[in-house]
This record gives C-alpha cells, sequence and structure tokens, in this order.
C-alpha cells in the first residue's frame, strides 16, 4: 500500500519535471544548442522508462495487494470457522462436563448403596449369627440339630411321632413309629460345628484335607452311637444320623461304613423326605406280610378241611361196610 502511494506520488514530479524543461526549451528558443535537445530527449526518455517501471510496479503491487486481500479474506473465513469450532468445542466441552457431573452423580449414588447394601449385609450376617445361636443355644452347638429335627417332625401326623424313646438304658431325642408298630431312632446332634468353621476359614488343601479327615470321624463316631439305639425288639434293624448338608456333603466315603453299622447318614434337607419313603416301604412290606400270613392261613384252613372231610368220609365208609 506505502509502495502504490510513493508510486502515485512520483507521477506528478516527473510530469513537472518535464514541464519545467519543455517551458526553458520554449524560453531559450533557437538559442538552444542539439546537445541540450539531446540531454532534454534522454531526460524524456528516461522519465518515460521510469513512468513504465512505476506502472509496472503499481501493477505488482495491485496484484500482490489483491493476494493479501485474498489472503486476508481467506483468513477471516478461517477464523469464522475457528471460531465456530471453538463455539461448538465449547459447546461440547459443557455436554462433556455436564455428563461428568451426572457420571459423579451416579458413581456417589452407587457408592452410597453399596455402603447401604454392605450395611445390610453387615446386620444379615449379624441376624444369621444371632439366629444360629438362637437355634443352637449357647451352651451346646448340638441342640440345634434337635430344633431343626423338632420343626420338620411338627410337621408329621403326631401318631408318627416319637420323642425320648428309650432303648435299654439309653434314650434317644427322636423316633419315627412305623407302621409296623417299631420306632425308627433318630440322632440329630452335632457338636463338631466348629470343625466346620475351620474347613470354612482355610484355603490351604492339607489343613482342608485333614479337617475333612476329623469331620468323618466325628460322623462315624456319632454313626457308632446311633447304633447303640438299635434294638431288634422294639426298632427296626437300622437308625438314623441326620446331619448338616455341609457336613453330609463331605461324607460320600464314609456312607458305606456307616451303612456297615446299620446307621444311615442323611442331611436335613433330605430328613423329611427319606422318613416318608422308610415309613411307606414299611408300609407297603406290612401289607405283602399281612397277605401272605392270610395266604398261609386259608392254605392251612383248606388242608384241615381236607383232612377233616377224609376223615369223615373214611368214617362214614366203615360205618356202611360194618353195617
Amino acid at each position: 500500500m506505502d509502495y502504490l502511494l510513493l508510486a502515485i506520488a512520483a507521477i506528478p514530479s516527473l510530469l513537472l519535471l518535464v514541464a519545467l524543461y519543455l517551458l526553458a526549451f520554449r524560453r531559450a528558443g533557437p538559442a538552444m544548442d542539439g546537445g541540450a535537445l539531446r540531454e532534454l530527449a534522454s531526460l524524456l526518455t528516461e522519465s518515460r522508462l521510469e513512468l513504465r517501471a512505476i506502472s509496472e510496479r503499481v501493477l505488482h503491487l495491485e496484484e500482490a495487494q489483491n493476494r493479501v486481500q485474498a489472503g486476508v479474506t481467506n483468513l477471516d473465513r478461517s477464523l469464522a470457522q475457528a471460531d465456530a469450532m471453538a463455539r461448538s468445542l465449547a459447546e461440547a466441552t459443557g455436554a462433556v462436563r455436564q455428563e461428568l457431573s451426572q457420571a459423579k452423580a451416579s458413581l456417589s449414588a452407587l457408592q452410597a448403596q453399596a455402603q447401604a447394601r454392605q450395611e445390610v449385609e453387615t446386620r444379615t450376617a449379624l441376624a444369621v449369627q444371632r439366629l444360629e445361636s438362637i437355634i443352637a443355644g449357647v451352651q451346646s452347638k448340638g441342640v440345634a440339630g434337635e430344633n431343626i429335627v423338632e420343626a420338620l417332625l411338627a410337621k408329621l401326623p403326631p401318631e408318627w411321632q416319637v420323642r425320648d424313646f428309650r432303648v435299654g438304658n439309653r434314650v434317644v431325642e427322636f423316633g419315627l413309629r412305623l407302621p409296623n408298630n417299631l420306632i425308627l431312632p433318630i440322632d440329630s446332634k452335632w457338636p463338631a460345628t466348629n470343625l466346620l468353621d475351620s474347613l470354612a476359614a482355610t484355603t490351604d488343601a492339607q489343613e482342608r484335607q485333614a479337617l475333612k479327615g476329623q469331620i468323618e470321624a466325628a460322623v462315624l463316631a456319632k454313626a457308632r452311637e446311633v447304633r447303640k439305639y438299635i434294638d431288634p425288639g422294639s426298632t427296626p434293624g437300622f437308625g438314623v444320623a441326620a446331619l448338616p448338608d455341609a457336613v453330609y456333603d463331605l461324607c460320600c466315603g464314609i456312607q458305606a461304613e456307616a451303612f456297615q453299622m446299620n446307621v444311615v447318614l442323611v442331611s436335613y434337607s433330605l430328613f423329611m423326605p427319606y422318613l416318608l419313603l422308610v415309613f411307606q416301604t414299611t408300609l407297603k412290606a406290612s401289607r405283602d406280610l399281612d397277605l401272605e400270613r392270610l395266604a398261609r392261613y386259608v392254605e392251612q384252613a383248606q388242608e384241615s378241611a381236607r383232612l377233616m372231610q377224609d376223615e369223615l368220609e373214611g368214617r362214614f365208609a366203615r360205618a356202611l361196610t360194618m353195617l
């Protein structure tokens, strides 16, 4: 822009200079020699060349100015786009900030829910512990099993239920009166709760195996105790040892050994179905036995009638012969 103004300002100066030479030339008139004319012609030629150069420079400057103007326009457009992008980015940043705030609020709510759930789980665990204390009692944890069996037996008909059944000089807590009037002895005490607690608390494989062996030994000791309640005159040929499900799951390997003692190991969850199965089987066997007895009685009666008929026919024949 400065070059253009300079060129425009230089044109009048050159024109003024040419005019001065022409004026001087006119005043001198014929007195001027040929050298002065040549000098004036040379000056005019130089002025013309300078004017042409100035025109070219002005043209270049205009082109440069146009390019600069186009660049400025592009820059304005780019700035406008950048401004639009900045506004869009600001809006996106605001949306992200809002979403982050919502996520933070949701996370806080989840943390509050998790804390509340943990408190509920803690209260539940304490309630379970209190319930275990109520069921098991404070003096003997073995009473817990008796309470469970007591609750299950209470659902059976009263005539089936037997409590404190005496076998010799021993008393078993529960019994099931069978259709053949025999009493199935049932022992439900499980005092070795500490072994289960220790097993649940450890992750060492060797220690778990050792505790499993101790639990199996305790179950076999309980089976030997139940075997003492078996009496051929008042009980069937076997007894029942009711066990917690966790203990029952660990004792699959000693079922046969307990059965050799005529003791059946039953978990609390299978206790009621097993009693009903035993009762139904005994009832069916008793009916079959009664039918067999009736068949034998009928056969004996028929044989006696046949003998009596033979004897009567023999006596009647002898009487006819004598007549």
